[in-house]
Order: structure tokens, then C-alpha cells, then sequence
């Protein structure tokens, strides 16, 4: 069986969200079940080719849109899975990956439509013609639409999977859009592409896919719901026979106390008092005192979504407990600058506002809890790379979240988890936590259980294989 995964990003080699992540470890385990996958993604000026050993092909692709032509140049990389990179200058040499800070880039729906249009005709020049085309987010969700309109013959017994990993992120634009795109007006209705009067990339990719899928199973219900579902609720009932819900998982071989380069002491599950060394350190690291206070921690952009007015709204709480906290994590300008103005306001409370990996790993090894407040959750990976390194959640109930975290207060319970988006239940949530973390032995118990939980990809590698199987042979 042939694969072909398309994406906007994948780790290493360029990384602004959880995506990324995916798209950089689910083809290595499909992989390694003797599946031939390739992953195509556009070549941003920030991925460091030399670095990577990335190497330009003798390939070069022309897409004729309406009113210009776009060359791009190939290169490839190459482990257990061959990874493509699209590199045209006008569209993807810039600082920005999707945009600045003031917003997303005007073009946007250029640079991502070329690029779907790129991406098949590539697979058609090089005559690797896949079983499944497997499309990720609203940025290549164009490969349906244009295979069921324009390539038709080439790809006639290829599948299309479209993943939604936000369905708030959903690629729309002004309807003439769809004119310099090369498509028929007649795409441009409510059953097809258009939405609300205009063009709605991630729509196409819903109605045109022979398979649509979500990361986590709880999420699948909550987008079809008018709560949840930003616009598209009825559009996924209406193909909810396509739909299939499928948790994310980690890679174990990056996300591993046992041998992660990044934190102050490498330590197993059951080797918390090398886990406590790393609390200690990072505590003196960033100037916070009271070992024998929780740290909590946030890990995340700093996004309506993720619960952040509900975190901050917390702090006139937070700042009288017994307890630390250390927050990293970015967003848009306002809120980057309101994060920076809250630096060192309150002595248990650290901030860091960036986008810092390996500052992160430090704190998953140090931390008691994590924190995710979240409003939605598609699936969350923070939360399992916590456990990974034996630290307790606090979350929200809902997506991925609901998925992966038990709470305590049921049988074989390992987390805590609360139901509504307010500041008292996170404050509640907090006092919980504060209260277990005092029952020592509980909590060193959950603390080692927790570690050994398996959120690793294997599992749902096998439900994606299972799915392309269907979809190849019916």
C-alpha cells in the first residue's frame, strides 16, 4: 500500500503547534509496518536545510493558476520515511510561517492552493500514484476538491483521508478567491465549497474526503454539535458516515525522561527522587522558592482556546496558595505583551513568554501538575508528554482531554479533571491537586502510575492502517 501525507508542517523540521508533532511521527509507525509513505509539506525559509541535510532534487513543478504561474523547486529528506519539500520564494520565502503577529498572510489561500495543486502534480510527474492521499488541517484540503474536478484520470483509484486536528482553523476566504485558484463557480454553493459567502478550504476537504477524521473520539462528538462545530456542525452530520475519531498519540523515542538531553537528570518511572532533583533545579533556575510547595505548570500558546482568561482570572487566587507556578507559552501580540507585564508581580508565579522546547522538557520533569484549562481540546498532547515524565494533570473535561485523563475520583483514577470554564471550578481543581500532593503517598503512587500510561503512537497507527485498508479494498 501506498501513502501519501500531506501537511503544512512536521517536526523537526518546522514546528508552531501540536500538528506538527503528528505529522512528524505518525508516518515513521505506519511505516514501520512495511507501508511505503512519503510526507509532503512546503519548504519555509525558517527550516534550516543544512542543518537537517536537506537536499534539492532535480525535480522542479509548475502550477498555471488563472492569472500567474508558480515554479517549485523539490527537495527531499530522507530516513525510514521520505519527507518532500515545496520551495517556491515568493510564497514560502518569508519570515512567517502562516503569518505575523498581526494576523494570518493575506495570500494565504495562494500559497496553500499552489501547494495542494504542487503536490499532485508531483506525484504525477514522478508517477508515484499512492492508494491514499492523507490531508492534514485546512491547508492542503484542496486535494480532494481538485482530484474530484481536475485529476480525475490520474488519481482515479486513490482514496482521500482529511484529518481535522481545529476545526476552528478552517481556511476561509473571499469567494473570488476561487476564480485565481482555477476553480468553477459552480463549487461555490452550500453543498461544496462556500460557506457564509465565502470560500472555505477545510468545507471542501469535509465533503470531497472519502474519510474524515478527528484526534481524539470525544471531539468527533463535540464538532458536531452547534457548541463546538464553528459552522460546520450540520455539514459533518451530514457525512457523518465518513467520520471516525482517532486519539493522537507521542513518540516515546523524543518524549523519554529516561534520556531526554534537556533536563536537568534523567530518571525512569520509578525514580522520583531524580524526578524531585529536577523540580529542585528548575525552582533555582527561575527564582522560585519552596521545594515542598506543588509546582504547577502551563505549557501552551496563550489563546482564548486554551483557557487562558480563565488562567489569568485565576491568579488573584493562585497567588495566596501554597503552591508555584511557572507558565510558558506565546500568542499574539496583545496577549504576549499582557504576559510580559505580569512578569514579576507575584513571587510564586513565574512567566516565560516564548516558544522554547527545550525549556519545556524542563518543566515536564519538574513539575507536579499540569494545568490545562482548556474551552476545547481536539486532542492535547502536553497532557500525555506530562504523564510521560510522571506529572499529574488538571484539566478541563473535554476532547482529547476527556480521552486521556481519569480522574481521581473514579475507579483507577490518575488525574483531575473539571467540567465547567470558569475560574472557580479551575481554582477548585487547583485545591484538589494541593490536597492530593499532601497525601504523599497517593500521590508519589499516581505520580509513578502516570509514567507508565500508553499514550505512545503504536496504537493508533494501527486504526489508521485498518482505516486505509478499508478504504483501498472496501
Amino acid at each position: 500500500m501506498r501513502i501519501v501525507y500531506v501537511a503544512s508542517e512536521a517536526y523537526p523540521f518546522i514546528k508552531t503547534g501540536g500538528i506538527s508533532d503528528v505529522v512528524g511521527s505518525l508516518p515513521r509507525y505506519i511505516a514501520k509496518e512495511g507501508i511505503k509513505i512519503i510526507v509532503c509539506i512546503p519548504l519555509y525559509k525558517k527550516i534550516n536545510r543544512e542543518r537537517f541535510g536537506i537536499s534539492e532534487t532535480d525535480i522542479e513543478i509548475e502550477v498555471k493558476l488563472k492569472e500567474k504561474s508558480h515554479r517549485f523547486r523539490i527537495f527531499k529528506y530522507k530516513d525510514n520515511v521520505k519527507f518532500y519539500f515545496f520551495y517556491n520564494e515568493e510564497l514560502f520565502g518569508r519570515k512567517g510561517v502562516y503569518g505575523t503577529e498581526e494576523g494570518g498572510y493575506s495570500d494565504n489561500y495562494i500559497r496553500f492552493g499552489a501547494f495542494s495543486y504542487a503536490v499532485l502534480e508531483f506525484l504525477k510527474e514522478t508517477g508515484f500514484i499512492p492508494d491514499i492521499i492523507h490531508i492534514n488541517s485546512w491547508q492542503p484540503a484542496l486535494i480532494p476538491v481538485l482530484i474530484s474536478e481536475k485529476y480525475t484520470d490520474a488519481f482515479k483509484n486513490t482514496k482521500t483521508v482529511q484529518t481535522i486536528h481545529n476545526i476552528a482553523y478552517q481556511g476561509v476566504f473571499p469567494r473570488e478567491a476561487a476564480y485565481e485558484l482555477d476553480l468553477e463557480e459552480r463549487l461555490l454553493n452550500p453543498d461544496l465549497l462556500e460557506h457564509n459567502g465565502k470560500l472555505n478550504f477545510l468545507k471542501g476537504g469535509i465533503v470531497f474526503s472519502n474519510a474524515v477524521t478527528t484526534v481524539s473520539p470525544t471531539y468527533l462528538k463535540e464538532i458536531c454539535t452547534p457548541e463546538y462545530g464553528f459552522g460546520l456542525d450540520r455539514v459533518l452530520t451530514k457525512h457523518c458516515h465518513k467520520l471516525f475519531g482517532i486519539l493522537n498519540g507521542i513518540d516515546y523515542s523524543i518524549w523519554n525522561p529516561e534520556n531526554d538531553p534537556y533536563i536537568y537528570q534523567n530518571y525512569s518511572f520509578n525514580e522520583l527522587e531524580k524526578k524531585r532533583k529536577n523540580k529542585e533545579a528548575f525552582l533555582k533556575e527561575v527564582g522560585l522558592e519552596g521545594k515542598e510547595k506543588p509546582l504547577f505548570v502551563f505549557i501552551g500558546k496563550f489563546k482564548k482556546e486554551h483557557g487562558i482568561d480563565i488562567l489569568v482570572d485565576s491568579f488573584r487566587v493562585l497567588k495566596n496558595l501554597d503552591i508555584n507556578l511557572a507558565i510558558l507559552g506565546y500568542g499574539n501580540r496583545t496577549y504576549n505583551s499582557f504576559f510580559e507585564s505580569l512578569k514579576g508581580q507575584f513571587p510564586n508565579i513565574f512567566i516565560n513568554v516564548s516558544f522554547d522546547e527545550a525549556f519545556s522538557r524542563k518543566m515536564y520533569a519538574a513539575a507536579d501538575f499540569l494545568i490545562k484549562p482548556s474551552l476545547y481540546e481536539p486532542c492535547g498532547l502536553s497532557q500525555m508528554i506530562a504523564m510521560r515524565y510522571g506529572t499529574i494533570v488538571v484539566a478541563r473535561k473535554t476532547g482529547g482531554l476527556a480521552d486521556t485523563v481519569k480522574d481521581i475520583s473514579e475507579k483507577d483514577g490518575y488525574g483531575i479533571l473539571f467540567e465547567k470554564p470558569k475560574t472557580d471550578d479551575l481554582v477548585f481543581a487547583v485545591e484538589r491537586a494541593i490536597a492530593l500532593y499532601n497525601s504523599k503517598e497517593r500521590f508519589d503512587n499516581l505520580s509513578k502510575f502516570v509514567a507508565t500510561l500508553d499514550f505512545s503512537w503504536d496504537e493508533s497507527a494501527a486504526k489508521y492502517i485498518r482505516l486505509y485498508e478499508s478504504l483501498k479494498f472496501g
